[in-house]
Formats: structure tokens, sequence, C-alpha cells
């Protein structure tokens, strides 16, 4: 009994001890790998309860492991960075943070499989899906994020390019159930995502079931954006006139379906009404060449990030919009001087009484060709930069700021009725001398030196 006394005392000091050293790992601490450095998203997970250490690695407590949910709606998060350092994080709140037009799915981290982006006015959804297509025009849609869940807002029922390619390679799933998609209404409810749409306005109902009736439902009234124009459709002009039936519209809506549309190759859009209306947000495709508006709100936007074949501006009393972003067309000024210089044909900027455009981003290259330039009563406009052109068959200035500044170029290739290249040594005009180097003495300035010119009359001094 006396060993065994002796041999009770060193066991219960051990299992003692033991008992220590588990409640001491329990006790300890521990954090992130990395330290959050999105400043933003890191005073909105404080306020949250989430805790941080001084070198901004966080504290991966219950709080922190047991977040699968976040919600960040309103807090106008800018910067979505470091979302993954919650580590179980699968589905983020996004809606109402004032985010648009567009939404880069690549700005999200991986883990992230369910979105919502409700009350936001997003009409691109770029990171989602990659598309590549064929010659005969098949197509290979690539999933670009993994999505669990994605509730869309109101606006991306226009969306064609990103969301109805999404909708295409993953249609058995959506419509089961086991991805979960649902759009927001005009009353802000949630519904399953569809591709059907309704065209408004009777008469733009009307011109589209003219010119664009394959991509009409079955019941002939409303339009399925699941569907592909045909070829006798997609290379028809989406116009808006009198000519056209369309002389008054309530509201452009729909226009969005044909012109942003990847499969239209219909070159213009036109909208000339007898009463004033306010466009849409649009982001037009690479079918589009000339864009002709007349009376117009354009205070939505208009992205010519797609519109690499744009070669054609006719804007008239066009207001709501400050710049125009022509850098991203293959096209414009950089045609053969057959084309360029061929009327209608040519690559063109008309802009009359636009009363809010400041900017024009041309595309950056020497050498353009126009066949007409035209700045008329722009009082906002800042500058006319017109040292990126060799060629100009028709240039009109008028009625411009006094602050505004006027580069003029230096042509080396004149307009010919039988549509030669007519070259003469570089005719270089000053902002002192103005148009006098170019033009006979016959042309006129009026009282607010504005110049109608034609280069049927050029010469070089």
């Amino acid at each position: 009994m006396k060993i065994v006394k002796n041999l009770a005392l060193p066991v219960l000091a051990f299992f003692v001890m033991g008992l220590a050293s588990c409640s001491n790992d329990d006790d300890v601490v521990k954090y992130s790998a990395n330290a959050l450095k999105n400043t933003e998203l890191m005073n909105i997970l404080k306020q949250k309860g989430y805790q941080f250490d001084k070198d901004g690695k966080l504290e991966l407590n219950d709080l922190a492991n047991n977040t699968t949910s976040l919600d960040l709606s309103g807090t106008k998060l800018k910067d979505l960075s470091g979302l993954d350092i919650l580590p179980n994080l699968k589905d983020v709140k996004l809606s109402n943070n004032g985010y648009g037009p567009v939404f880069d799915f690549a700005l999200l981290p991986a883990q992230i499989t369910g979105v919502d982006l409700t009350g936001n006015d997003i009409y691109d959804f770029e990171g989602l899906v990659n598309v590549k297509t064929e010659e005969n025009g098949d197509e290979t849609v690539t999933q670009l994020h993994k999505i669990t869940k994605l509730y869309l807002p109101q606006t991306a029922k226009f969306n064609i390019k990103d969301l109805v390619r999404f909708y295409r390679k993953k249609k058995a799933e959506i419509e089961s159930g086991s991805i979960d998609v649902k759009m927001e209404t005009a009353k802000g409810d949630l519904q399953k995502y569809n591709t059907i749409r309704e065209i408004p306005d009777e008469n733009i109902r009307a011109n589209f079931k003219k010119y664009f009736s394959s991509i009409f439902d079955e019941d002939g009234i409303h339009i399925d954006i699941n569907k592909r124009l045909n070829n006798n459709d997609r290379s028809n002009a989406c116009v808006f006139n009198k000519w056209y039936g369309v002389a008054t519209a309530e509201t452009l809506e729909g226009v969005q379906y044909i012109v942003n549309n990847p499969y239209w190759d219909g070159k213009l859009l036109t909208v000339n009404l007898t009463n004033k209306a306010k466009l849409p947000y649009l982001r037009p495709c690479s079918g589009l060449m000339t864009l002709s508006l007349t009376d117009v709100d354009a205070s939505e936007g208009i992205n010519l990030e797609d519109a690499t074949n744009m070669t054609g501006f006719l804007w008239v009393k066009v207001s709501g919009i400050s710049e125009i972003d022509l850098s991203h067309s293959a096209l414009f000024g950089r045609r053969a001087i057959e084309q360029e210089q061929d009327g209608p044909g040519g690559s063109s900027l008309v802009f009359v009484e636009c009363p809010d455009l400041k900017k024009i981003a041309l595309p950056e290259k020497s050498g353009l060709r126009s066949y007409m330039i035209t700045f008329a009563n722009m009082k906002s406009i800042e500058q006319v930069d017109l040292s990126k052109f060799k060629m100009i068959s028709n240039l009109e200035l008028g009625g411009l700021s006094a602050n505004c500044r006027v580069t003029y170029p230096e042509l080396t290739e004149f307009h010919t009725y039988d549509k030669k290249t007519s070259a003469v040594s570089t005719c270089k005009c000053t902002n002192d001398c103005k148009v006098k180097k170019y033009f006979h003495k016959s042309i006129q300035m009026d009282n607010e030196n504005s110049i109608f010119l034609s280069d049927d009359d050029l010469f070089c001094l």
C-alpha cells in the first residue's frame, strides 16, 4: 500500500498538468494568416463585432469562423477585396450600394458563390462568363466565377451579353433551382429569372414586329431575349422616326434589346421623334456604326466600349451627357480614303446644340480621315482637337464658347470627286491664322467666328 501511495502522487500531478496544458491551448487567440489591407471593409467589420489585432489580422473567434453569410447592403463598400479573410464566407449581400452601371465578378474572391445585387443600377455583369464565337456563329461559353445564388437588380433585365449566355449554359440548374437566380421586379419583388421581356411603347413594339420579328415570343406581345435574331433581322437598322412608324414614343425602353444585342449587325440607330424622349442606358454592340440622335435626353449614359466599329455621330439637341469616348473604335477615320470621303459612309462627327457635352475622346491614332466634322452651338465643349486628322472633307465650326480650345490639323489629303487621294505638301494651320491658309478668300466668317467650309475649294498657300 505504501508503494501505491508513492506512485499515485506523480500520476495525479501529471494528470493535472495535462489538463492545464489543454486549457492553455484553448485559450490561445488565433488570427488570420494575412492582414486585411482594405481599411474600408475593416471598419465595417469592426462595427459588426469582428476583432483585429494591431497589424490588421482578423481574430478567428466563433463569430469569424461561423460567418457564412455577410450583409453589406447599404454600406456603399467600393473595394470588395479581402472578403476572403472570413474563412467560411460564401454569401454576400451587396444590395443598395450604388453600384453600376457595371459590376465585375472578378472583384469577388472565388469562395464567394452567392451574391445579392438588388437595389443597384447595374446593367453589365463582367467577369461572369467568357464567350468565344466561331466563324459559323457557334459560341463556347466559359463560366469565370462559380455561382450558386445570384439576386439581380431590375436593370439586369436589359443584359444579354453576360446574363443570357450564363442562363443558356446553366439553364437546367437554374430552372431546377440548384442555382438560385432571381431578378427584382419594378415593385421590388424577387422573381425567378427568365428571358421574357416587354416592349412598353406600342409604336416601338409594332416597329420591332416588322423589323425584328424573330425574337418575339409565341404570344406575339413579348420578346424572348434568349432567341437569336435571324439572318434577315440582324442586318436591319434600328430606326425610330415617322417613316419607320415611330413618330412619337412614351418611352424608348426596349431599344437596348436590339442595339446592345451581340447578335445585331444593323449598323444604324436613329432616334428622331416629334417629342423629346429619354434614352435608356446603352452599351451598343460592335454591330453599331452610326448613332443618330435628335432631341433626346442621354443622361442615363452611353458606353461605347464594345462599339469597336463606330464611325459616325449625328447628334442634334442631345442633353444630359458630358463625355463621349470613341477611343475603342478600330474603324473611325482609319479606313481607305475611298470609304472615308464617301458621303454619309465616311467617318463623321456632327454635334449641334448639345448643351452638356464637354469632351470627346478620339482613337489614339494619327493620320485620321473624316468626311464631315461639325461643332455648332456647342457652348460647353472644352476642346476641339483636330490635330490627328490628315483629311477632313467638310469642316463646320460655330457658336463655340470663347474658352473652347481649337487645335487645327495639318491636312495632307483632300477630297476629290473621283475619290482619288489628292496629296499635297503639308498645310499647317495655326490658331492665329485659323482656316485662312486652307480656303479661298471668298469664305467668310459670321459675327461669332463661325465657319462652314468644304474642301472642294481647298488650296494651300
